[in-house]
């Protein structure tokens, strides 16, 4: 269930949090953070957290109709009347990608003492505004990457017209294909703005307070997005399970 790879990073950003909370609740003891940046931060949260839920849970439904003679013939089964398109495609590697290729020059230059390898590794530093600018490019060029990979339009309108089903309006087989395209572009342009934003907005917007402590989007997301990709793989393996069950009794 779930993501292998996700689930070990989502453990990891799960087990800094009571430290982190216990980090906050300090600096507000000392005096180093005022309750209404506390409650500031709070909502910050609360918004990413709703943005990202939002966004992650939103999809294009493609209608499909299908020739009488296959509703006929599949009368007792369920057949998707439609084809779900996410608006984010990619999921949370465009932000774990891009973060991966901005910190890797930094860490190698960790110990540099050349004036201009000091430069670049000063330029990249990740509290700056050129590192975020650029976590948000790599962030949207990683986003349609990946799409492209994940999403194979070719596939679908081949299965779709091989089930006898066809978008209305639209040619079976190449048309499809160009249409499902066409719409996965455009949400994928969306997407990435979206990610690009949820991964550098939110930070910015926490160290111009002043908080002596990193809360980056990035982390929310991954968070947030495995927790409903493994809610759903539960909720899908326990579907199975009482069809499997009612298969058996013979209802």
């Amino acid at each position: 269930i779930g993501n292998g790879i996700s689930l070990i990073i989502f453990a990891g950003i799960v087990s800094s949090i009571p430290s982190a909370i216990a980090g906050t609740f300090e600096s507000v003891n000392t005096g180093e953070l005022s309750v209404i940046v506390l409650l500031a931060i709070l909502a910050i949260i609360i918004i990413t957290i709703g943005i990202i839920i939002y966004v992650e849970l939103g999809e294009r439904r493609v209608p499909v109709s299908y020739q009488r003679k296959v509703l006929m013939q599949n009368s007792k089964k369920r057949i998707m009347n439609y084809i779900p398109i996410k608006v984010n495609l990619s999921g949370v590697i465009p932000p774990i990608f891009a973060s991966a290729v901005l910190m890797f020059p930094t860490t190698v230059l960790q110990a540099a003492t050349n004036p201009i390898l000091v430069s670049i590794r000063d330029f990249l530093n990740p509290n700056g505004l050129p590192f975020n600018i650029l976590m948000f490019l790599f962030v949207m060029f990683f986003a349609y990457f990946y799409a492209s990979i994940t999403f194979n339009a070719k596939d679908i309108a081949e299965n779709l017209k091989k089930q006898g089903g066809f978008i209305p309006g639209i040619r079976p087989g190449k048309q499809t294909a160009e249409f499902l395209n066409e719409v996965a572009s455009r949400l994928t342009f969306w997407g990435a703005i979206y990610l690009g934003i949820i991964s550098v907005i939110p930070w910015l917007l926490v160290k111009s307070m002043g908080v002596p402590f990193y809360f980056g989007g990035t982390a929310v997301l991954i968070v947030v997005q495995v927790a409903i990709d493994t809610m759903r793989k539960i909720q899908a393996q326990l579907m199975m399970q009482k069809y499997d069950t009612l298969s058996a009794t013979g209802l």
